[in-house]
């Protein structure tokens, strides 16, 4: 497949990369991974602090596989 192709595709089809977004941003909330969770460095780490950012991040993956699941239905 050439990549005209697989921009096409996924721009009829632009949910499952939303659901795939959702599931990593939930499992990583879960799992607690550096990657994500680390407010060191990170702009207005000041803020949040580690288990802030998970449950925001886990409430964000939650939305964004609702919102896949709602588009991919109707």
């Amino acid at each position: 497949m050439d990549s005209e192709k697989i921009t096409a595709f996924f721009q009829q089809h632009w949910y499952f990369v939303t659901a795939v977004v959702g599931v990593v941003i939930l499992i990583d909330a879960m799992m607690n991974w550096n990657w994500l969770c680390d407010p060191t460095g990170k702009p207005d780490s000041y803020r949040y602090g580690r288990g802030s950012r998970r449950v925001i991040f886990f409430l964000l993956g939650i939305v964004l596989i609702v919102v896949s699941m709602m588009s991919w239905l109707l």
